[in-house]
């Protein structure tokens, strides 16, 4: 018996968006559609969907069992040529092996040049977060590299130096977990946070710890298969800082933590509600206007930002977008979140089937954060599936011409 491997559906348009690598990987398993339906346990026709680009990928559980059914990385569905070349993050890429070196050596190799001065490590250390916040890649890619490498270096000078340059670690460290992970460098990402929880433990910070555990939290949900890890994890430094919550820093974390909590709840299909009311009732009492631990923004409005990705996660596009409408966009405090927040209401409005209201969210979206907007895969995906699906007046309009934009035309 012969086993036909091609589409049903007819030739394979140009756009670039996971349907195609999908297509691809399959052919190259010599996998027919039903034998990958079956192996990820869905209906046929949502894999012709899928590779027809009718219908995005949008659900973490399917992308992750696609990727194990055909044999490759998430990396490999979701990657498009144009993220090497992102001029928002092409500096700070070429500086990964620096920046991993620098975390390996902890200061060891370079001692016949004189570290900088230790107020200055401290205040750039201090400033790294909020340079992450504003996506300054190219800051960070120059600096973190001398800045982990020093800060290692004053470690071993005893003393209260000693303990200043460990604590200073923290926030650096933090900074390089939670920008690799958010760039796709995950075992970077893993390091960083190992080592941001070793300078917490030598100087005794619980919040540092929690922190790092909520950075080895994402980059575990980021994994195949890895969700429940990721809850332990999150839900657990939740726990632990229960008891001693006795700072603004501290109250933060921990609602930040049920955030994650109740995302990769959702991931694995079970109800977040608990862990939304948790960090809800945390931001009422606290948030960024007492001050902001490591620039997450903890805060009432964050917590509904998350409200509308658990919701996403659920695919329930009607409660993403009644969380919405108790957000102020405008105070936002960052274009990268600003623009995360309109990209989140275009993907609401798209499973509502209303497709106007999402292209309209989704060209704010970029006029907010071009770079970033453009290189989200979510957005090529969702772009593309509504090509196939909206009015032809969109398609050959505003919505045709961000398809050329972001590559999915």
């Amino acid at each position: 018996m012969t086993t036909n491997f091609d589409d049903a559906d007819g030739a394979l348009d140009t756009g670039r968006y996971i349907g195609q690598q999908v297509r691809k990987y399959r052919r190259v398993r010599k996998l027919s559609q039903q034998m990958l339906a079956d192996r990820i346990g869905v209906d046929r026709t949502m894999i012709t969907r899928c590779e027809t680009g009718t219908r995005p990928i949008d659900s973490r559980d399917v992308l992750y069992r696609l990727a194990g059914a055909l044999s490759v990385s998430v990396g490999d569905l979701t990657g498009h040529a144009d993220d090497k070349v992102n001029p928002a993050t092409a500096a700070f890429g070429a500086a990964v092996p620096e920046i991993e070196g620098a975390l390996m050596a902890a200061g060891i190799g370079n001692g016949s040049i004189d570290p900088r001065p230790l107020a200055e490590l401290v205040t750039e250390a201090n400033a790294a977060p909020v340079i992450r916040m504003q996506c300054d890649y190219v800051t960070l890619g120059s600096m973190l590299p001398g800045l982990i490498t020093d800060l290692y270096r004053h470690t071993t000078a005893g003393g209260d130096d000693a303990e200043r340059a460990w604590r200073a670690l923290i926030p650096a460290t933090l900074t390089v977990g939670l920008t690799t992970r958010s760039l796709g460098y995950t075992s970077l990402a893993w390091i960083a946070a190992q080592a941001c929880e070793r300078a917490s433990n030598v100087v005794g910070d619980p919040v540092g710890r929690a922190a790092a555990e909520f950075v080895l939290a994402q980059t575990l949900l980021s994994q195949p298969g890895a969700a429940p890890a990721a809850l332990v994890h999150s839900a657990g430094a939740a726990d632990s800082l229960q008891s001693g919550l006795t700072t603004e820093a501290g109250l933060q974390m921990y609602g930040m933590l049920h955030l994650h909590a109740a995302l990769t709840t959702a991931a694995m299909g079970g109800d977040p509600g608990d862990h939304l009311t948790e960090a809800a009732e945390t931001a009422g009492r606290t948030g960024a206007e007492h001050g902001d631990a490591f620039a997450l923004n903890f805060g009432e409005q964050n917590t509904n930002i998350w409200r509308m990705s658990v919701a996403l996660e659920m695919r329930d596009g009607g409660k993403a977008i009644e969380a919405s409408r108790l957000i102020q966009p405008e105070t936002i405090p960052t274009e990268d979140r600003r623009g995360r927040f309109y990209v989140e209401l275009g993907r609401a409005y798209a499973l509502e089937k209303q497709y106007a209201e999402s292209l309209a969210a989704l060209l704010h979206a970029e006029r907010i954060a071009p770079q970033e907007v453009r290189a989200m895969s979510k957005v090529r995906e969702l772009v593309g599936s509504m090509l196939r699906k909206a009015r032809r007046d969109l398609m050959t309009g505003e919505l045709g011409r961000l398809a050329d934009r972001v590559g999915a035309a």
